[in-house]
């Protein structure tokens, strides 16, 4: 009996110990924007924590939430995956402790990390279950779940082309009328679900938020593009600009981030691009909100205009300082999930099956969260556990299921 729920009692003992531990919240620079609010950011852990200090009047509640949330997610996707693919009891435990061990540092968050964590295992699983049976339920779920992904970080905008790409190979293979609404109504819904969510947050918390956000926002698109326009460009690039005080409140950072050696042509190795990224937000910020007074703007457009002009001049540097990205960090987490989407695709185009199709929604799952850090943000471990994890432990399955084939 007790071998049956080995999985929940290993799991909900470690959240259990965890929270007896502590459930203090660490405080992080970023907190504060989902404490205050911010237009920019999508609305569900600011509505999660308003409630929660509403009900129970502490930061603690949050973490309990959150924590108890994983370890339900966990359960479940391992739960989904041992069902799928005939896990033995072994592998169910590895796969456990596994999926366990980011949570030991990051429970006590108070960031998104760890309801995205929950969420997108919870995503993962409904997709397995709706790629190996197609039904009204799992089709439901799934979409919720993306929703929910969507309504707690932007970096997870990635996810469209992964439905849709996920939604096309569904079809191939039930290829029917039927199906085919059914999944064009879900894209359907997500997309208007999150966005009008999105803009009733917009909308409910303008006047309160808009000018505070407008004016010191540090997130967004454009404030990673600006940290990358700024760090690939020289001081010659501030004569792009027809306006005297940007071009030279531009030419005054150029100045100062050549002199601290962070700029693109000071590059020395890994890191390099990390240490510049703290030095050009910390010291332009300042300068860009008093330009931003001075000719009535926002910094949120200042943002945008320095990032697309310098972008555009510097495409080439810019396209290949995104390759360093991706070489300075984890780079061994995309070229795994490229080969892993190439054989997948291959596979599903031959056999039509459902698990070279969920070899293909993972990797590329994987491979396009990789690819939004890197195109739009600054490359933090904490960005790619979402998708890390699942990965290597689909992987670890894999070679289980086909070394037991092979001994049989």
């Amino acid at each position: 009996m007790i071998k049956n729920y080995i999985i929940e009692i290993l799991i909900g003992a470690g959240v259990f110990l965890m929270l007896i531990y502590s459930s203090d919240p660490i405080i992080y620079p970023d907190s504060g924007r989902y404490l205050k609010g911010n237009l920019f950011d999508p609305p569900f852990y600011s509505s999660i924590i308003n409630i929660m200090l509403l009900t129970f009047n502490n930061l603690n509640s949050v973490i309990i939430l959150q924590t108890l949330f994983i370890g339900l997610s966990i359960i479940y996707f391992v739960k989904t995956t041992s069902i799928k693919f005939n896990l033995n009891i072994s592998t169910k435990i590895l796969v456990s402790l596994f999926l366990f061990l980011p949570i030991i540092q990051f429970y006590r968050h108070l960031l998104t990390e760890p309801f995205s964590y929950a969420f997108s295992l919870l995503f993962v699983s409904f997709v397995l279950k709706l790629i190996f049976n197609f039904n009204h339920k799992n089709l439901i779920w799934c979409s919720i779940f993306v929703i929910l992904l969507l309504l707690v970080r932007n970096q997870f905008m990635f996810l469209y082309i992964v439905i849709l790409l996920l939604y096309l190979g569904i079809f191939t293979l039930q290829n029917s009328k039927k199906t085919f609404t059914l999944l064009a109504l879900s894209f359907l819904s997500i997309f208007l679900i999150h966005n009008g969510v999105v803009n009733l947050n917009k909308y409910f918390s303008k006047n309160s938020l808009e000018k505070k956000n407008l004016l010191n926002s540090n997130t967004g698109i454009f404030f990673f593009t600006y940290i990358d326009s700024i760090y690939i460009s020289t001081n010659q690039d501030a004569k792009l600009f027809k306006n005297k005080n940007l071009s030279n409140t531009l030419t005054i950072i150029f100045k100062e981030m050549n002199e601290r050696n962070a700029l693109v042509k000071h590059y020395n190795g890994r890191g390099h691009f990390g240490l510049s990224f703290k030095d050009i937000d910390s010291y332009s910020q300042p300068l860009l909100e008093n330009l931003a007074k001075k000719e009535n703007n926002d910094v949120v457009n200042l943002k945008k205009e320095i990032s697309t002009k310098l972008i555009k001049a510097n495409f080439k540097k810019y396209i290949k300082h995104i390759f360093k990205k991706s070489y300075d960090s984890s780079w061994l987490f995309v070229f795994v999930p490229f080969f892993m989407v190439i054989a997948g695709m291959r596979s599903f185009l031959k056999n039509k099956s459902c698990f070279s199709l969920f070899i293909t929604f993972i990797s590329t799952f994987a491979l396009a969260n990789h690819s939004i850090v890197y195109l739009f943000g600054r490359v933090q471990p904490r960005y790619f556990i979402y998708t890390d994890f699942m990965l290597l432990v689909i992987i670890f399955i894999t070679f289980t299921i086909l070394l037991e084939k092979k001994i049989k």
